[in-house]
């Protein structure tokens, strides 16, 4: 069971002004490591899928519907090849891993349709809020930026996008404190951090 839970701090139809403001809420973090972007992509054609390959390297790609019995592995070969079967067998799901700060999210957020997908950055601790007598925490720490969606798991589809603070259970005080520091207010109740 997950012990994390995400707060939505900022909704807006501009994908880059949440890229924005989820910079600013890294500059408030404390290192732990390096920090590392993720990206997913859920329900792309066969199109927008070869576009992010192409332009993301090392970016793995596979079928939407898991009981396909083709492997990513066979996926991402057809792809290499030009299949013409690859319209038949879409929808897509892509990742992107473990991935440098900066160095795939303007890339990303180009190449994502109308479908649902995120950005989420870890590898780093919500700062101590001293007035909260809160000291350093990193267990759960990420930020998440939702696209076409409304929810951190991707169940309530939108025109929109969301920025979520991820945080451990019980720790709903930091959130807010966290987005208040970046001159946000929640816009909705927490949810399972998924």
């Amino acid at each position: 069971m997950s012990t994390s839970r995400a707060l939505p701090v900022l909704r807006t139809p501009d994908r880059y002004a949440l890229h924005d403001t989820a910079r600013l809420l890294l500059d408030f973090t404390e290192p732990w490591g390096d920090v590392s972007v993720d990206a997913h992509a859920l329900g792309m054609t066969s199109a927008e899928a070869r576009q992010v390959l192409e332009t993301i390297p090392g970016s793995r790609v596979s079928a939407s519907d898991r009981t396909r019995p083709e492997s990513s592995a066979e996926i991402r070969a057809l792809f290499e090849t030009g299949d013409p079967r690859l319209d038949e067998l879409a929808p897509f799901d892509v990742d992107v891993f473990d991935r440098p700060l900066g160095s795939v999210e303007d890339r990303f957020l180009d190449l994502v349709g109308s479908g649902p997908a995120a950005l989420y950055w870890s590898g780093f601790a919500w700062p101590a809020a001293p007035e909260l007598g809160l000291k350093p925490r990193a267990k759960d720490a990420r930020l998440q930026i939702v696209l076409n969606s409304r929810a951190a798991d991707f169940d309530r589809p939108a025109e929109d996008h969301t920025l979520f603070i991820h945080f451990r259970s019980g720790d709903l005080e930091r959130a807010e404190w966290l987005a208040r520091q970046a001159g946000l207010a929640p816009v909705g109740p927490d949810e399972c951090g998924c």
